[in-house]
């Protein structure tokens, strides 16, 4: 991972390479996450940040900078890395209460076949409380972590169990992948939605229903998998069937015989 600084100097954006930092050990979101912030931490320290300062200065030098000055600018650097190490606290405090992930974790798939991830499982009942049938998901557990077949990512063994038509057998395990895979990583998906909502949406079909925008915007944001199954040559004779028996139409949809 390197870290690079970004700033502006006469209206001109210009990045400043810090290093780069070994991240390859680890494994979660959050071990991620303490590596960021223990080496922000390191960057904080009093001479790192008056070696900083020093050539930001000599990066300006049509400026002139005196101890007010440089104090300000020592401030100010101080304020920003605060400011990361604090977003950074925020943002991952709650990645614990994720740990049931792990349950469908296919590299840890053997361990669990030795000792099952007990605490792993209360953690999603206590998130879910509801949701899930505990001795039947636990079955199901010890059954996936025993055979060596089914030792694969959740989205794969998701696709596994639907096309064997085994989601009754492992309605419990299929319900926990379902989950796992639809958890949002980002917000960046939110902020598509709300970009195709202005302009689905616009002052010309201020009276659109909700179910009819929430269709429509359905249909933009997932417009790559909406290409992928109209490659199938039955699924737009489908869609225009089930749309004809709807309701009667003006046009005639599908041919009647009389």
């Amino acid at each position: 991972m390197s870290i690079i600084f970004r700033y502006v100097i006469e209206e001109k954006i210009v990045e400043r390479f810090i290093g780069f930092f070994d991240v390859s050990s680890n494994k979660t979101g959050s071990e991620l996450a303490d590596n960021l912030k223990k080496n922000l931490e390191d960057l904080r320290k009093e001479q790192t940040v008056n070696t900083f300062c020093d050539e930001a200065i000599q990066l300006n030098n049509d400026f002139e900078y005196g101890d007010k000055q440089k104090n300000n600018l020592r401030k100010i650097t101080y304020e920003i890395l605060d400011s990361l190490i604090v977003q950074i606290n925020i943002r991952f405090e709650d990645t614990s209460e994720l740990e049931f992930v792990e349950l469908t974790n296919e590299k840890m798939f053997d361990i669990y076949h030795n000792t099952f991830p007990e605490c792993k499982l209360i953690k999603l009942l206590k998130q879910y409380p509801n949701m899930f049938e505990e001795n039947h998901l636990r079955n199901e557990l010890f059954v996936i972590y025993s055979d060596n077949n089914k030792h694969l990512p959740p989205h794969k063994l998701l696709d596994l169990i639907i096309k064997n038509n085994l989601q009754e057998i492992n309605s419990q395990f299929t319900k926990l992948c379902q989950l796992i895979l639809t958890i949002p990583v980002t917000t960046a998906s939110s902020e598509r939605s709300m970009s195709m909502l202005k302009r689905i949406k616009s002052f010309l079909k201020n009276t659109m229903t909700n179910e009819r925008l929430t269709n429509l915007l359905s249909l933009a944001i997932e417009k790559n998998l909406l290409g992928v199954m109209a490659k199938d040559p039955t699924f737009v004779e489908s869609i225009i069937n089930d749309f004809a028996k709807k309701k009667e139409r003006r046009i005639e949809l599908e041919y009647k015989i009389i």
